[in-house]
């Protein structure tokens, strides 16, 4: 697949200081395929920052008061095939991470047999939640409700349902889906001011992914960065069979 670059600018731009203020996001692998991916949403100015992809193993999401420490430590497990569970439990011990109880996770592998695993602490704001499907975790948090996690989780698994939905296409339904509920609280109708998508392939480099889009910085108020997000997919769909 060719490798789509809309973003690469912005990305170059993300403050990596430390945390990072995200809303909802899924996380997922496909192990026909050995893709692993992620899609993120919320109505602060920033969205990419927070998932980490191992090619070929994995993809872990860090959110609420993001730990970029905690994200780097879940991505080396995964590089060694620890169970997606077992992540969870090492990045939110309180010697590790004293803040863990505001911090929220997904984590999904290509090494779980199918089992992904989420966390969300208790000091993250409402409404707040995880969910986990076959090879997916949906978590989000400053929601309008649990609408939102639910109505990401089905689209996902029912785009599954058509093998012509690569896991692109069913990450980014996902995300419409928890938009179509409300997204992030803070943005009314707006539903997110940035969002992004990202999906690696099997055998693919680090920093090398098939496909990155980024909508960020958004005015209030204007057109929601999730629509914006399907504008710039299809686009790059539309060019790779023209």
């Amino acid at each position: 697949m060719r490798r789509c670059c809309f973003g690469v600018v912005v990305l170059a731009m993300i403050s990596w200081s430390g945390t990072a203020s995200a809303t909802w996001s899924v996380v997922a692998v496909d192990p026909a395929t050995g893709e692993a991916g992620g899609a993120a949403a919320t109505c602060t100015p920033w969205a990419a920052a927070i998932i980490g992809v191992v090619p070929g193993k994995g993809v872990i999401v860090t959110q609420a008061q993001s730990n970029k420490t905690a994200r780097r430590l879940g991505e080396k497990l995964l590089q060694k095939d620890m169970p997606p569970g077992a992540i969870i439990t090492a990045i939110t011990q309180p010697e590790f991470d004293p803040d863990f109880k505001r911090q929220q996770h997904g984590i999904a592998s290509l090494h779980a047999g199918g089992k992904a695993a989420g966390f969300t602490g208790r000091r993250t704001a409402d409404y707040t939640g995880d969910l986990q499907g076959t090879n997916v975790s949906v978590q989000g948090n400053i929601l309008t409700g649990p609408d939102v996690l639910t109505a990401g989780l089905e689209a996902f698994e029912a785009a599954g349902n058509d093998p012509a939905n690569t896991l692109a296409d069913r990450l980014l339904k996902a995300l419409e889906a928890g938009a179509d509920k409300g997204g992030d609280r803070r943005c009314g109708d707006q539903t997110a001011l940035s969002a992004y998508l990202v999906v690696y392939e099997r055998d693919a480099l680090p920093g090398q992914p098939s496909l990155e889009f980024s909508a960020s910085q958004l005015i209030r108020g204007g057109e929601s960065a999730v629509k914006l997000l399907r504008e710039k997919y299809d686009s790059f769909r539309q060019e790779k069979t023209e």
